[in-house]
C-alpha cells in the first residue's frame, strides 16, 4: 500500500510551507526538501545520491489527501530508506498531517 498523507487544510502551499516550520533547523533539513510542483508535492532526498518521492493532491471536503505516486530511491539510500521514511513521517505529523503507509 501507498503511503498517503491527509491535511485538514486544502492549500498545498500552506501545507508545505507547515512541513518546513515542523522540519526547522533538524539534520534532516539538510538533506530533505519539500516543493510544490503543479498539483504535487515532491520530497527531495540528497545526500550520497538523489532519492524523490512524488505525491499526488487530491482536495477533499476535509482538506487535503496526499498519495505516493512514484518514488526513486538512490542506490546509496536503499539501506536507509525506513529510518529516513520515518523521520520525514514525525515530521510532517508534527506539521499536523497524518500519515497511513
Amino acid at each position: 500500500m501507498a503511503m498517503e498523507v491527509k491535511f485538514p487544510e486544502e492549500d498545498l502551499g500552506v501545507i508545505i510551507e507547515k512541513i518546513k516550520n515542523a522540519l526547522g533547523g533538524r539534520e534532516l533539513s539538510k538533506m530533505v526538501s519539500f516543493d510544490h510542483v503543479g498539483n504535487e508535492m515532491v520530497v527531495t532526498i540528497s545526500k550520497f545520491g538523489t532519492s524523490t518521492l512524488t505525491f499526488s493532491t487530491l482536495k477533499t471536503s476535509t482538506g487535503s489527501h496526499l498519495t505516493l505516486d512514484k518514488e526513486k530511491i538512490a542506490l546509496a539510500h536503499r539501506a536507509l530508506k525506513s529510518e529516513v521514511t520515518a523521520k520525514i513521517v514525525k515530521v510532517i505529523e508534527q506539521a499536523g498531517g497524518t500519515v497511513t503507509t
